[in-house]
């Protein structure tokens, strides 16, 4: 879902403020949502539109909802859950240097192909190794 060209320019002041606001940097923000600055920098200057997924990263790391960022509006926010990640994906992740945006997606995932393939959506078999988790990286996003 991309915006109107004519939208994009309110939706990266909005963007920009909550970024500011929160005393992070464009580079922070980057990082966190799991894109570039020159992107980001460019979707705050209206310069670029935003796919789905890219407007709910940023939506959900600047603690808002799409509706704000698209129009404006305020919406209650729901109630987030504090992820856990396991500490077999956290050595992993500290050691192949992925971002918080790249370890919760690989979690979610994981996650989203056990509860398509097991009727109960529970890993029945041993908990992921750290090899695992780099090999499941590898498999699904290089």
């Amino acid at each position: 879902m991309s915006q109107a060209p004519d939208e994009a320019p309110g939706m990266g002041k909005r963007i920009a403020e909550l970024r500011e606001e929160r005393g992070w940097t464009q580079k922070q923000l980057a990082d966190r949502a799991g894109m570039s600055v020159t992107f980001l920098s460019e979707v705050e200057n209206g310069k670029r539109n935003l796919s789905s997924a890219k407007l709910l990263r940023l939506a959900d790391e600047l603690a808002t909802s799409t509706d704000y960022l698209l129009r404006g509006e305020h919406a209650p926010n729901p109630p987030r859950s504090a992820v856990k990640i396991p500490p077999e994906l956290s050595d992993a992740a500290e050691e192949q240097g992925w971002t918080f945006a790249q370890t919760t997606a690989l979690l979610q995932t994981r996650d989203l192909i056990l509860a398509r393939r097991t009727p109960t959506g529970d890993d029945a078999q041993a908990p992921y190794t750290k090899r695992d988790w780099i090999d499941l990286y590898r498999r699904l996003f290089t």
